[in-house]
């Protein structure tokens, strides 16, 4: 997928280096800011973070914050609204691969593999935070249940109808594994946060997907 120059700005997560879709307005600041509170928000939770944390971490004086965020809320809200667009972004550059796979087999290898070769450690963050928040945060809640899961779920749950369809795969019941699928790398995503901010883990995200891979094959294989 082709990137326009114009809505990407390169960023430092972390210590890695990522180009990540502007999500502030296009302001290097206001991005840096937005950044940069995601993943204060994910490390501390969102009732823990002031103002104040966000000018150390940021380098920004508090009364400048308030010139690109009217307030902590502000800046939560464009939070949500940024994890949205990339997780909406992850699922067009899905569809574009797989609009490429021929097999039940290769739709499958996209569906476990493309998050390895699009996603990384910032929106691993962005995405665990909403996760984290759905409970506490009416936004987040909704977010979590109409885009995490609903839209998430009916997406693949399209691919697999569209694979039974065509004969490429025997019967099966495409929304309980597609729900099953998302779950999984949702909690696969948790894991993966854990793991970066250094905190101890029972089950490794990549042995999990993989056991996963493994069984949806062996339930939809025709015998």
């Amino acid at each position: 997928m082709t990137r326009d120059p114009k809505n990407y700005g390169d960023f430092d997560i972390l210590g890695y280096h990522y180009p990540l879709p502007l999500g502030g307005g296009g302001s290097r600041t206001k991005e840096h800011i937005l950044m940069k509170g995601t993943i204060l928000f994910a490390q501390k939770g969102y009732a823990s973070v002031s103002m104040r944390d966000l000018a150390e971490v940021t380098g920004i004086k508090p009364a400048s914050l308030y010139n690109h965020f009217s307030s902590k809320e502000a800046l939560w809200e464009a939070v949500v609204d940024h994890a949205v667009d990339l997780y909406r972004l992850y699922f067009k550059r899905l569809g574009e691969t797989l609009s490429k796979a021929r097999t039940f087999e290769q739709v499958l290898d996209i569906m476990f593999q493309e998050p390895e070769t699009f996603t990384n450690i910032f929106s691993c963050l962005a995405f665990g935070l909403i996760q984290a928040e759905q409970f506490r945060d009416e936004r987040a809640g909704a977010v979590f249940n109409g885009t995490f899961l609903e839209y998430s779920i009916n997406f693949i749950k399209g691919w697999f109808d569209r694979c039974v369809e065509q004969g490429l795969v025997r019967s099966f019941d495409t929304w309980t594994v597609a729900a099953f699928l998302m779950n999984s790398v949702l909690v696969a995503i948790e894991l993966k946060v854990q793991e970066v901010m250094g905190r101890p883990i029972a089950h490794s995200p990549g042995e999990m997907i993989k056991s996963l891979h493994r069984f949806i094959l062996d339930v939809t294989a025709k015998h």
